[in-house]
């Protein structure tokens, strides 16, 4: 492992489970947080990843520092095609924390954008919840998370992007934040896959962070039902060959990508 990622790691040790919702506090305590920038808030089922099928609480935060050509969410950062006035809504924090207390679903997943460009305000936002409320932030791993945040989350969907996605590798690939997401043990690494040639660079990237092939999934990149069936068995197979699992998108299985579902 290499220095950063011991000193993160160990940083983010000193907020162990025991001491979790005080140190929360306290980081959240020392400035009034400014709102959160949000894209989306609604209630459904996780279309990805190995929560898929549970009901869930999803707050998609606005922004992100990546550009990718397929992304199915360009509402939250491409604003010289979307309405930045009409997109993003700005949630104080406590505001935020009483709709997910007064949720129906036990399960929240914050998504993006790229909700780590807003982490400050997670924590605070986390400060304000239940400490048994199960968490889970998608994340494209390119940002490392404070020390708060990281020892918080029950949960992360990690998802570095392939040549696929367009942008250059310095952008997307940030080895050392990666590396603190794996030495959790709470983070997944999925990965979106176009064609066959996407597995040399799925291969390549899980050898050098040393991720265990056991938390590594593939998911087809798909907008449509017609694309995902058409795709999601080919991935499966080249998963089942490696020892990764797959994972659908069952959102656009059940209701074709339509947002805010």
């Amino acid at each position: 492992m290499n220095r950063r990622i011991e000193h993160a790691i160990a940083r983010a040790r000193r907020f162990g489970q025991g001491s979790r919702v005080t140190s929360l506090t306290e980081t959240a305590n020392t400035a009034e947080p400014s709102p959160l920038r949000v894209s989306e808030l609604f209630e459904s089922v996780q279309g990805e990843g190995p929560s898929t099928g549970k009901p869930c609480l999803f707050i998609r935060l606005a922004h992100c520092n990546l550009t990718c050509s397929w992304c199915d969410t360009k509402y939250t950062w491409d604003f010289r095609n979307y309405d930045y006035a009409r997109e993003v809504s700005l949630w104080p924090v406590a505001a935020l924390a009483a709709r997910a207390l007064n949720a129906r679903n036990r399960q929240l997943v914050i998504t993006g954008g790229e909700p780590l460009l807003q982490q400050r305000g997670l924590v605070a936002l986390c400060a304000r919840l239940d400490p048994d409320l199960y968490i889970e932030v998608e994340t494209n791993g390119t940002v490392p998370p404070l020390p708060a945040l990281l020892a918080r989350i029950n949960q992360w969907n990690v998802s570095p992007k392939l040549a696929n996605a367009g942008d250059r590798r310095s952008l997307r690939i940030r080895p050392s934040a990666l590396g603190v997401f794996r030495e959790t043990e709470r983070a997944w690494l999925k990965l979106v896959v176009t064609s066959h040639d996407d597995l040399l660079e799925v291969k390549g990237l899980v050898e050098e962070l040393s991720w265990p092939a056991g938390r590594v999934l593939l998911m087809p990149q798909a907008t449509t039902s017609s694309e995902l069936r058409d795709r999601l068995p080919e991935v499966s197979n080249w998963a089942a060959q490696r020892g990764y699992g797959v994972s659908t998108r069952l959102h656009i299985e059940l209701w074709g990508g339509r947002r805010g579902i």
